[in-house]
């Protein structure tokens, strides 16, 4: 038996290890987490958001033809929209992470606003005097992310 032809030397014909790149690497891992997720939620939020903007519509317009009007500013809903998006993508974050991340933060507090300045509009209540309270609420949340940990 003769043991050279079975077991070539190390060095001969074999390439060298590639080291990956780090930035590369990360690339992959990003795609690949943002794949899952969009696979993970494909189409789950579309319906249901859909399905409660179209049933608030139709009770808003229902009671008008009935003749009663508890909501003078009724196109106020429309500012909801954004908001319920940002509810869920601050829930999504959430449930991603296990914690409350800068980017949670961020979509909660654009769902907050958003949610306050249309009940504002539904209620008739006189912007002018709130929206100070609007600008406070945001410079308050942008300190509380300043300061939370990445």
């Amino acid at each position: 038996m003769n043991d050279q032809n079975q077991n070539p030397a190390p060095n001969q014909g074999t390439p060298p290890p590639v080291v990956p790149d780090w930035r590369e690497q990360r690339r992959v891992e990003r795609l690949a987490r943002h794949e899952a997720r969009r696979q993970r939620h494909a189409g789950r939020h579309s319906g249901w958001i859909g399905g409660t903007i179209l049933i608030l519509l139709g009770v808003v317009f229902l009671l008008q033809n009935l003749g009663i009007r508890f909501l003078v500013n009724w196109w106020a809903i429309f500012i909801l929209i954004p908001a319920l998006w940002a509810y869920v993508a601050a829930w999504e974050i959430f449930q991603e992470n296990g914690r409350l991340t800068r980017g949670g933060i961020s979509s909660l507090t654009v769902g907050v606003l958003l949610t306050l300045l249309s009940l504002l509009f539904l209620s008739n209540l006189a912007v002018g005097l709130f929206w100070p309270v609007l600008l406070i609420v945001g410079g308050l949340v942008l300190l509380i992310i300043g300061f939370w940990p990445a």
